[in-house]
């Protein structure tokens, strides 16, 4: 069954993306599976395909053509010299400013003698392990593989990994498009900022 839907991701290099239907379910999508005489598709293409089982046992786009090609910007010099627009920026620079004043928060919690080191140190390990958990699963995303489920992601930014997986989604433009998955990785943002700053301002104890 022929189905439809937009080019949401796109490693132009690697010839390999992810095509999303109007279910929103994503699909796997090789360059090799376009029909003869495509050119090589562009992020918001509309694409018709098919389903198939792919290597790894999971469904994987094929026969695809592109229906709708995405308009091309018609950017003047002025265009060029500006940043990113203002909405991608904004989104960016709220992560950083989430993690900064997080990190701040527990060294001042720290610094006060409000919690022990070892309090830090649990943030410091555990961002990095969801760091590493995000890296992970961007690539395995790029080459079709088994992903990370959601649900552990955010059961690591939970306890305690949310500064690195906030500073993962930045760093590798992963994770931040997804509403349902970006309002929950918000929720557990705000949760770590507001017990980190009653911890640090002495509101509550961990003594």
């Amino acid at each position: 069954m022929t189905r439809s839907g937009e080019l949401v991701q796109w490693n132009n290099k690697g010839g390999y993306g992810f095509v999303r239907d109007q279910a929103g379910n994503d699909f796997y999508v090789h360059i090799s599976k376009l029909v003869d005489g495509q050119l090589r598709p562009r992020i918001g293409d509309q694409l018709t395909f098919s389903i198939a089982t792919g290597r790894n046992g999971r469904p994987a786009a094929i026969n695809v053509a592109v229906s709708q090609a995405a308009p091309i910007p018609n950017r003047t010099m002025r265009d060029i010299k500006r940043s990113p627009s203002s909405l991608s920026s904004y989104k960016v620079g709220l992560r950083t400013a989430a993690a900064t004043v997080m990190t701040l928060l527990i060294l001042l919690a720290i610094a006060t003698e409000r919690v022990p080191v070892w309090f830090g140190g649990s943030y410091a390990l555990m961002g990095a392990a969801s760091a590493l958990l995000y890296r992970f699963d961007k690539l395995y995303a790029l080459s079709g593989r088994w992903r990370v489920s959601e649900t552990n992601l955010h059961v690591v930014d939970f306890c305690f990994g949310i500064i690195g997986g906030l500073a993962a989604q930045e760093v590798y433009r992963h994770k931040t498009v997804k509403p349902r998955f970006v309002a929950a990785t918000w929720t557990i943002a705000l949760v770590h900022v507001i017990g980190l700053a009653a911890l640090a301002l002495g509101w509550v104890s961990v003594a």
